[in-house]
């Protein structure tokens, strides 16, 4: 089985039961909080990537952290299934996913604009990734699924640049 289908496994099973409890929030941000943790902690990320160490030795280093996956998983896989879980969580809220990159951070008046007009124009509620990339210049660029609307100043001044190049051309 592929790593994104244990992944896509693993997350129906989690939001299943998530939703059984009616803690289907709650367990988001649980695991959202120990993808950060693994993302930042390479202490954590040694034990999930060290082949050696027994399923048992994972769980007593990890104690609480959802040791029933670290016995089958590496940490990429439990950052796979912290995504798919947040698929099935925002598709159950009727919540749509973008990710937009901006060249500095935005106002929290600015964030609450955006959100507002993106889920005026997707009629669904709006959960943002903002990161910020100092490489854009200016503007933004907007992922949405698998769409991507690069309004970036970066993008502007590079398609100028193949205009006047192709204009010299000819």
């Amino acid at each position: 089985m592929s790593p994104s289908r244990v992944a896509r496994s693993y997350a129906e099973a989690l939001f299943s039961v998530a939703q059984k409890w009616g803690q289907e929030d709650e367990m988001g941000a649980k695991l959202v909080s120990l993808k950060n943790r693994l993302e930042e902690d390479a202490e954590l990320q040694r034990i999930f990537q060290q082949q050696l160490l027994t399923p048992e030795d994972k769980e007593k280093a990890l104690k609480a952290l959802i040791p029933r996956l670290s016995s089958r998983t590496t940490e990429e896989t439990i950052v796979d299934i912290v995504n798919e879980y947040q698929v099935l969580l925002d598709k159950a809220k009727n919540r749509e996913y973008l990710e937009i990159t901006v060249a500095a951070p935005l106002s929290p008046t600015m964030v609450s604009e955006l959100e507002s007009r993106l889920s005026s124009f997707t009629g669904k509620n709006i959960r943002l990734q903002i990161k910020v990339d100092p490489k854009v210049l200016g503007g933004l660029v907007l992922r949405w699924g698998d769409q991507v609307i690069d309004a970036s100043v970066k993008h502007k001044l590079e398609s100028i640049c193949a205009q006047i190049k192709s204009d010299r051309q000819v």
